[in-house]
């Protein structure tokens, strides 16, 4: 007896079931596997965070329990003006030390200029990990390239212009003088305002008047909404300074205690709450 052989293979239909279920299945797992990555992110972003600040904690034990200084080379007097003193660094090198040691040192220009990069890099832990790392070498301000940025309202960098103009000082405050710690901002995330990437190294506050919207009915945004950014769960990002961060978004943000969470940016843009070192919702 002769028998026919038959070779076993899935129909064309069969097929077309197939690829299509792995196709269904790809839709439905991708966005699963993209809000996970985006989840690790954030938490390696409030790690890295709580780590600068815990840096920026050691710092101010050092050196009598005072805040750190936005730049340590420049101290400003209503009677003398501007002086200068060495070394001239950005908090993101006065902290590295106490995370972890950056290579080499910027030189300082004697005339107040900013200092320059030479061959020093921070450590990616002043990234947040959605932002590309910047070399220091590749920025035109030495410190201003990292994610997150000091409050002025702790350095003296800015003071508002209404209702009476106070002279900057660039000294920060002592820790006693933070009325309510935990309710305070330390730092917060920042967009690219100084135009080196991928944030700045100071985050104005909302007591800043900010800029004004040229054409626009809202007048001027204050200083959060024009500095601050949204890295996660935004609807849109932020292109310019005459924007504000989406309020819906996520911001990663330390505070003077030394504990870090993301909260909804619309929290630190809209309101004077964890801005005011008095506890009382007003400058500074």
């Amino acid at each position: 007896m002769k028998h026919s052989l038959r070779h076993k293979a899935f129909t064309l239909i069969e097929l077309l079931v197939v690829i299509a279920i792995i196709a269904i299945l790809a839709a439905i797992l991708f966005p699963v596997f993209a809000q996970a990555k985006a989840a690790a992110k954030k938490t390696m972003a409030i790690s890295n965070a709580k780590e600068i600040n815990l840096g920026s904690i050691m710092y101010s034990g050092d050196y009598d329990d005072v805040f750190v200084p936005y730049f340590s080379g420049i101290i400003n007097s209503p009677t003398t003006g501007a002086t200068y003193t060495s070394p001239q660094e950005y908090w993101p090198q006065l902290v590295s030390p106490y995370i972890q040691k950056a290579i080499g040192h910027g030189a300082g220009g004697t005339d107040g200029t900013v200092a320059q990069a030479i061959d020093t890099d921070l450590s990616g832990i002043f990234f947040d990990p959605v932002k590309p790392f910047v070399p220091q070498t590749q920025g035109t301000s030495y410190g201003n390239i990292v994610s997150w940025g000091i409050s002025d309202d702790l350095v003296y960098a800015y003071c508002p212009s209404n209702p009476t103009p106070i002279f900057s000082s660039f000294i920060p405050v002592a820790q006693g003088a933070v009325v309510a710690p935990a309710d305070t901002l330390d730092f917060t995330e920042t967009w690219d305002w100084l135009g080196n990437g991928p944030g700045a190294a100071l985050a104005l506050s909302f007591f800043d008047r900010g800029v004004y919207i040229p054409g626009e009915t809202t007048g001027w945004l204050d200083g959060a909404q024009q500095t601050l950014d949204s890295p996660y769960q935004a609807s849109y990002q932020k292109t310019s300074v005459y924007q504000e961060p989406d309020p819906s978004g996520v911001n990663v943000t330390s505070f003077c205690d030394g504990h870090t969470k993301a909260m909804h940016t619309g929290q630190l843009t809209h309101a004077g709450t964890y801005w005011s070192i008095g506890n009382n919702d007003l400058w500074p």
